[in-house]
């Protein structure tokens, strides 16, 4: 269905009434005689300003109860900027609202500039988007069928319940977007990057992803079949995250810089195998043998373990401080923290002087009222980590990033910032710092 903004307007209101349109236009209705109704509004590009103008048509509809819905005209074209005025001489209806129709079959649109564009339910049936870029446009529900996206950049692109099927995305980049509920069918992804995309309840039946970029792909009821040609590493990832992995023997298997959200890993055999950067948010854990496995970065949220899960101290010890919120209060002075996730962690009040933090996640963490006296923080990462009322003195901040955190009332005395980053950075002092 074609994006709509309904207007309501209650029978034997005089005065005018406006609103939002999805497409970034406004609506208005206002009475044009005693027995007549207008609705106006201004034509827009769905695309920003310096992107190639897209311009809907537009229908206007009236509706007695908000469920059954006239078409009062015929689908309405006119040129940029124009303001067009529908007028219902009947004044017939209780409610108005205009359809917002994109209709761009086959259209010839070879490196143009869609970014950002409002392109939801937009018809690209068959158009050439080669080397086009739609970087963070919304495309849910759109048409993409048989479409050219060679080499198109998507990257952040909201592709909800589109329909890609034999679309050909050879080289195309959908970085950090969504497919969810797309269809991909019968499409070609070979070398395409889909990194940390949103796949969920997409299918992929005879689709081609040979040579893709999957690393952080949530693959969570993805539909594939015995058509659908990919590299083994993400298939068996996309296997054990839609029917599990219970008691498997996995030994030396390579699952880094993947996502097992909900994953069941119970009793699985995973010796040896690498784990780095992977998040295994709310898998189950328990009776897992990760013995000798590489678990640097691994995310733990929501995971669970037992005392029969086999693994090494220090990742039981980050699954403890963000599960179980371990660390508030606690003596960790000492800790071997380096190189592992610890995003959102809570550590208020806690004895971290001394620790070992090199290259670790602090993201969002929180060290209020923390000791962290000579620890060694060099190049950790604390984006909007609050620091607050802590002991920082002679922390060795060298080359962290510490974006968007507050160090209001801390301590630094000593400390070493060289290399640090600084962006929006609040100082103890309640400065801000840009550097």
């Amino acid at each position: 269905m074609e994006p709509v903004r309904a207007l309501l307007f209650a029978l034997g209101t005089s005065a005018a009434f406006s609103a939002n349109a999805q497409r970034s236009f406004s609506l208005s209705i206002a009475p044009a005689s005693q027995d007549s109704i207008a609705v106006s509004w201004k034509t827009q590009s769905a695309t920003p300003a310096g992107d190639l103008p897209v311009i809907p048509l537009f229908q206007v509809e009236g509706s007695h109860d908000l469920k059954t819905w006239t078409s009062l005209s015929g689908m309405i074209s006119s040129p940029l900027g124009q303001t067009n005025v529908f007028t219902d001489p009947a004044f017939s209806f209780g409610f108005y609202r205009v359809r917002s129709v994109i209709k761009k079959e086959y259209a010839q649109m070879s490196n143009a500039r869609l970014d950002a564009g409002e392109l939801q339910s937009a018809d690209f049936f068959g158009a050439e988007l080669f080397a086009a870029s739609l970087v963070s446009a919304t495309l849910s529900n759109a048409i993409l069928t048989g479409a050219d996206l060679r080499s198109a950049d998507l990257a952040g692109a909201d592709l909800t319940g589109a329909d890609l099927f034999a679309v050909d995305a050879f080289l195309a980049t959908f970085d950090s977007g969504t497919l969810t509920r797309a269809d991909a069918s019968f499409g070609n992804f070979e070398d395409a990057s889909l990194f940390n995309l949103d796949l969920t309840g997409a299918d992929f039946s005879f689709a081609t992803l040979i040579g893709a970029e999957l690393s952080y792909a949530n693959f969570t009821q993805v539909k594939m079949d015995s058509n659908t040609m990919i590299d083994a590493k993400p298939k068996l990832i996309w296997q054990i995250v839609n029917t599990g992995a219970v008691n498997a023997l996995l030994t030396n298997r390579d699952f880094s810089f993947a996502r097992f959200p909900g994953a069941n890993f119970n009793g699985a055999r995973l010796n040896g195998s690498d784990f780095s950067g992977s998040i295994l948010n709310n898998a189950d854990l328990r009776g897992a043998n990760f013995t000798g496995a590489n678990m640097r970065f691994v995310g733990f949220p929501g995971a669970l373990m037992d005392a029969a899960t086999q693994i090494d101290l220090k990742s039981r010890l980050v699954w403890q401080i963000i599960n179980e919120n371990f660390a508030i209060g606690r003596d960790l002075h000492g800790t071997n923290l380096a190189s592992v996730d610890l995003t959102g962690a809570n550590f208020s009040n806690a004895n971290l002087t001394n620790t070992v933090c090199t290259l670790t996640l602090f993201e969002q963490a929180n060290f209020g009222g923390a000791n962290l006296l000579k620890a060694n923080c060099s190049q950790a990462d604390f984006f909007q980590a609050s620091l607050t009322n802590a002991n920082l003195s002679q922390v060795n901040f060298s080359f962290a990033d510490l974006t968007d955190a507050s160090l209001r009332d801390s301590t630094t005395n000593g400390s070493n910032f060289s290399g640090a980053i600084f962006r929006n950075t609040i100082m103890p002092d309640g400065s801000i710092r840009n550097f």
